[in-house]
């Protein structure tokens, strides 16, 4: 059976250590009872001691119980509403007065006034015999309230009064002084027949508020498997994407090495064999553009010269591997062919002229370029 079907009821009194009764319930049904002394456990494998409710029953003259109008509010703000009808109906301070709300079953709920010093007490009486109360329950409301009129039950010389808006504990001289009829008794047996449906839902419970339980942090092993199953999923996700993503640029780098290779073979001498086609590839690049600044940058200075020196033609030019550019230049006049090869020195070469000689109605020299 599950634990919520099981319930171990204690009935505590004032002063007094070891509980003075307890029943067993199962499925709402006692299966054992003591007139004192602390319960043992059960004797039903199929029950577990940890998974029965544990219910504090406590005298019903400690506990005053209201029935009470409250509007339709939040849980927190029909227990502001509740201390401040308790502050006018009880004459002990709030801060020393616990109240406790039941649940919105029709117009009225119920309220319990009980002192928060005896609410310690019994709750330390408890645990000083081992045992965590999930509830607190006072004496009369273990009975279910009859259809009309007040009943009675009198249990340890006292008479515990219910009715569909009374629940008290008095004197037997007073009981009959309560309510305007006199109240119908009843015995132990039909108390305890109504015990599952009572506790199954409680019209009150004292154990809320500044007493309520405090949750244990138990460990869910189901979900705690779970989660380590997600997380090595995800770990095993994340390792994938990471091989996949080395797969793919390893693939990347072999296709670009085999496409540089094809370059290789197009552009070095057949002749040679491709081994580092990178390094073959510079140095041949370096080969061809020669030494200083290279072909390109100096005939590019060349190039601009003669475009900016009026007159100045280029009748050809040759580069060689020192990296010296060879230009025959034509010109109207020899100042002409000086203008052009200052223009070249002023771009950052230094350039070498021959003399010049006359050719075709012009002026013909050789320039030498090269860098500084």
């Amino acid at each position: 059976m599950s634990g919520a079907e099981g319930h171990l009821l204690l009935f505590l009194r004032d002063g007094i250590a070891p509980p003075q009764g307890w029943l067993r319930l199962r499925d709402g049904v006692v299966r054992a009872r003591g007139s004192a002394g602390v319960p043992p456990p059960p004797i039903d494998t199929d029950v577990m001691q940890v998974d029965e409710r544990v219910v504090l029953v406590v005298p019903g003259e400690d506990v005053v119980i209201h029935w009470i109008e409250l509007p339709a509010l939040s849980r927190p703000q029909a227990i502001a509403a509740a201390r401040l009808m308790a502050s006018e109906v009880s004459a002990t301070p709030l801060d020393r007065l616990h109240v406790a709300l039941g649940g919105a079953d029709g117009a009225a709920r119920a309220m319990a006034l009980v002192s928060a010093e005896r609410m310690a007490a019994w709750l330390a009486q408890a645990q000083a015999l081992g045992f965590d109360a999930d509830s607190i329950l006072p004496e009369p409301l273990l009975m279910l309230p009859p259809e009309s009129g007040t009943i009675c039950w009198l249990r340890d010389g006292r008479h515990l009064l219910r009715g569909d808006t009374v629940a008290l504990a008095a004197d037997p001289a007073l009981a009959g002084l309560l309510t305007e009829d006199p109240p119908l008794a009843i015995e132990d047996a039909a108390v305890e027949a109504g015990l599952g449906t009572v506790l199954a839902s409680p019209v009150l419970d004292l154990r809320q508020g500044a007493f309520a339980r405090r949750r244990r942090w138990r460990i869910d092993w189901v979900l705690l498997r779970r989660l380590v199953m997600l997380g090595g999923l995800m770990l095993l996700a994340v390792l994938a994407v990471q091989l996949v993503l080395i797969l793919k640029y390893s693939l990347a780098a072999d296709r670009l090495q085999r496409d540089l290779t094809s370059v290789a073979r197009g552009a070095l001498p057949r002749a040679g064999t491709i081994d580092e086609p990178a390094e073959q590839l510079s140095a041949r690049l370096a080969e061809l553009r020669g030494q200083g600044e290279g072909f390109s940058a100096t005939a590019a200075i060349v190039f601009a010269a003669v475009r900016d020196t009026a007159n100045v033609e280029l009748a050809a030019f040759s580069f060689d591997e020192q990296g010296i550019l060879r230009v025959t230049a034509t010109a109207a006049n020899p100042a002409d062919l000086t203008a052009l090869a200052r223009r070249i020195e002023a771009g950052g070469l230094a350039v070498e002229a021959g003399d010049a000689r006359p050719g075709g109605g012009r002026q013909i020299a050789e320039l030498s370029v090269r860098s500084r």
